[in-house]
Parts: structure tokens; sequence; C-alpha cells
């Protein structure tokens, strides 16, 4: 018995922390703004994620001025923290605001928002390479952010 607590106790401890440099991507599910569930896959070359209101409006901004689809070409995904918003706003105000973009938004909520390093008034970009985190770097500005994709 004591050999399976343990053995829990570090699978949870191997899954609460924050991908870092190295790490492999795992296989695990995210749902959207729209209710459809993604797996990240381990061609993904970045990971945008915004921790706070402002760099999500940063990366809202510079998406809505991007071609239909210009996630899916970069093989990029946009992540959004929205598990310090209460339920009742994310429910009536925030997702049926998000659900009028044309891309979609990946939402961490109190289940997994461990999974991503976020840095206050910055977005966090993970640089995938073969399927593991190659680099972090936490940007402030849209320039920043183009300069990811170019």
């Amino acid at each position: 018995m004591n050999k399976l607590f343990v053995l829990l106790l570090l699978l949870a401890a191997n899954f609460a922390h924050a991908f870092n440099i190295g790490d492999a991507i795992p296989r695990f599910e995210i749902t959207d703004q729209f209710d459809q569930v993604h797996t990240i896959k381990a061609d993904t070359k970045n990971i945008i994620v915004a921790g706070d209101k402002d760099a999500s409006s940063i990366i809202r901004d510079f998406l809505l001025a991007q071609d239909k689809g210009f996630l899916a070409a970069h093989q990029a995904y946009y992540v959004a923290d929205i598990s310090g918003v209460p339920s009742l706003i994310s429910k009536f105000f925030a997702l049926p605001k998000m659900r009028k973009y044309p891309f979609s938004i990946l939402l961490l909520d109190d289940s997994n928002k461990d999974k991503f390093s976020k840095k206050e008034d910055h977005i966090t970009v993970y640089t995938v390479s073969e399927g593991n985190i190659s680099e972090v770097k936490y940007i402030k500005t849209a320039t920043e952010l183009a300069a990811v994709f170019e």
C-alpha cells in the first residue's frame, strides 16, 4: 500500500510542474472557448501563453490582424489562463466574447493552470522542437510576438 501511495505521489508531482526546457510535450487534452477538445501535438512549434488580461489583449489584437488559420499554419497554440476569473463572469461574459474570435483559445482552469509558466504582464512563449521544449521566453509586446513567427 505504501508503494502505491509513493508511486501516485511521484506521478502527481511529475504533472504538477510547469513545462521546462528539455521536457517532452505530453499528450493531454485542453478545451477551447468553443468547448472543443484539443490535444497539443508533438509537431507543435510554439505555444503562446497569456497569464493575465493584458497579455491576452496583446495576443488577441495580434491574431485578429492575421489571416484566418494563422495559428494552424504556424503549428502554434494560443493558451489563456482563466483560472482566476470567477465562474459566473467567465460563463456569461468572458467566454461569449471569446467565441466571437476566429481562432481557438485553449483555456487553463484550476485543473491545468500549473502546466505552463506565467509571468505577470508577460506573454510566455514555449518553442518546441522535435516534441520537446527547446526554449521558454517571456515577452511583452506585439512586435516581440510577431518575431516569434518570423
